[in-house]
């Protein structure tokens, strides 16, 4: 209910002028009530203005444009600038001297920003889903197979501490694709690394391990004979519900991919540190009915978990880099040419605003030809029907994306 009453006020600001609500705020509002028209030429004015997407969050104006352009259904436009973010954060990898040097003598904010890990895995992860959403497997694939080159970067800086070391839901999707383009081997492998992080992230952020993604390493390795491997499986998770792959292939199947709340989004701390603040999940269920079955919603990525915990990885590191600072500050004020440059310590709160606070999967098999589908999501302010009709071949895989936010 508090929820609902803060967004209704949100929405009054937005509508009457005088409110004079910020950026952030409009554009927050835009997207929680689906104006996502709206929330695009927002970003483009205030791109046009100068205002917050300046030189140096040139990558936050690209994450934004992906994920608007992404609601708005224009896969191609969406993966255009996901691939120009790609293409910055590769040149960024190595910041200039000269950034990093001024930084000490101001604070992080004066750095084009980087993205987070995760949020520079999301990249990719949002262009492959709009190669899904196209039915272009071959091309969704690519995408996800960039996420390891990008965690391997992430897990040879951080070391020993790196909790981040792969991804549960890139894993997951690619081998989606795989096992939509016939190539069950690749298929079974990422389904065994995806339910192997899948552990990791039920330890680290608290996320089930879905029935879903052990039913898919299951009838994989059956299809593929390993009689052994399926064996295993099943003495360590017991009996799963599953397809068989020659039922697949003759059936259809829809993946319907839940976008669930706003993200959580920094704020400044004590000690002008910055941490994570969630806004909660939009969704408490879901199921999508069809042909007289129903599936049930998993969580297959929660993002807002990932944030706050793959920050409090960073804690050390930026903490010591504060303390440089002030010591490289301190001296400069007693220079009189290098005083003049120096600034007051501020958190770096920048961060993607505009992808979900987590993701839920509904995978569901349905019998070839013309389908009619129902799906509920229950959430705080009530039920929210949607229907779907397709028409779909024997083997064919339909990827759907649903926003509530």
């Amino acid at each position: 209910m508090k929820k609902t009453i803060a967004l209704a006020l949100a929405v009054l600001c937005v509508l009457f002028a005088g409110c004079a609500a910020p950026f952030r705020k409009t554009l927050d509002t835009y997207i929680m009530t689906g104006q996502y028209d709206l929330a695009d030429k927002l970003i483009d004015k205030e791109k046009k203005d100068g205002g917050e997407y300046n030189d140096k969050n040139e990558l936050i104006y690209l994450f934004d444009k992906g994920s608007v352009t992404q609601m708005l259904g224009d896969y191609k436009l969406s993966s255009d600038f996901m691939e120009k973010a790609d293409d910055m954060i590769e040149k960024l990898y190595t910041r200039s001297a000269v950034d990093e040097t001024y930084s000490f003598l101001s604070n992080d904010l004066s750095i084009k920003y980087t993205g987070e890990d995760f949020e520079q895995v999301m990249v990719n992860i949002l262009a492959a889903l709009n190669y899904m959403y196209k039915g272009d497997f071959k091309e969704a694939r690519i995408e996800a197979k960039k996420v390891n080159n990008k965690l391997n970067l992430i897990s040879d800086s951080y070391g020993d501490k790196a909790i981040y070391k792969d991804d549960a839901f890139a894993r997951f999707i690619s081998g989606f694709c795989y096992e939509a383009n016939g190539e069950v081997n690749d298929a079974y492998i990422d389904y065994k690394l995806s339910l192997k992080t899948y552990e990791k992230y039920a330890e680290y952020y608290g996320t089930q391990v879905p029935e879903e993604v052990k039913a898919a390493v299951i009838r994989c390795a059956q299809a593929l004979g390993f009689k052994d491997d399926a064996e295993e499986f099943r003495k360590q998770y017991g009996e799963v519900r599953h397809e068989s792959e020659e039922d697949l292939n003759k059936n259809s199947e829809l993946l319907f991919v839940l976008y669930d709340g706003m993200p959580a989004y920094k704020v400044e701390g004590a000690y002008h540190m910055p941490v994570f603040e969630g806004r909660g999940y939009e969704i408490d269920s879901a199921q999508a009915s069809a042909q007289g079955s129903t599936a049930m919603a998993f969580t297959a990525q929660d993002i807002s978990k990932m944030a706050v915990k793959n920050l409090e990885v960073r804690v050390g590191v930026i903490m010591l880099k504060k303390a440089a600072s002030g010591v490289v500050k301190d001296l400069a004020r007693q220079v009189p040419i290098l005083k003049y440059f120096v600034q007051e310590d501020r958190a770096d709160t920048r961060s993607w605003r505009t992808i979900p606070a987590r993701f839920q999967l509904i995978r569901m098999a349905v019998k070839p030809g013309k389908i009619k589908v129902n799906l509920v999501l229950s959430t705080e302010s009530g039920e929210k029907p949607y229907d779907f009709d397709y028409t779909l071949r024997p083997g064919e895989k339909k990827v759907v994306p649903v926003f509530c936010f």
